[in-house]
């Protein structure tokens, strides 16, 4: 009967990943607590508000709001964003696609408040 050498055991990187994300965490935490990171949260609370706020204007706008108005609401609002330079080419992607995702629940509401 053979018997086989004994397989070294494979290393995981869990503990290593959970080390690294602990880091992280708490290099954001103090940096979120800093002065610059309050600045920097409060600026983004500031930029998001005036979004939504445009953005509202812009769906009230539209005679019937489907997924493609809502989009289309949210193209103009963007390029205005990014003419303006209130917002960095570079973020418009990720801020279409978390706008875009909001659509189902923008749906739903309008269904529970009665309009089509």
């Amino acid at each position: 009967m053979k018997t086989n050498p004994p397989q070294p055991k494979k290393k995981s990187h869990f503990k290593a990943g959970l080390l690294a994300g602990a880091v992280f965490g708490l290099a954001a935490g103090i940096f979120m607590s800093s002065k610059d990171g309050k600045k920097l949260a409060k600026n983004l609370q500031a930029k998001t508000k005036g979004i939504q706020a445009r953005l509202q204007k812009e769906i009230k706008k539209a005679a019937h709001l489907s997924e493609e108005t809502y989009e289309d609401a949210i193209d103009r609002v963007l390029a205005y964003y990014t003419k303006s330079r209130k917002i960095a080419t570079k973020e418009v992607p990720a801020l279409k696609r978390y706008l875009m995702g909001k659509w189902h629940m923008i749906q739903r509401e309008m269904k529970s408040a009665g309009k089509r």
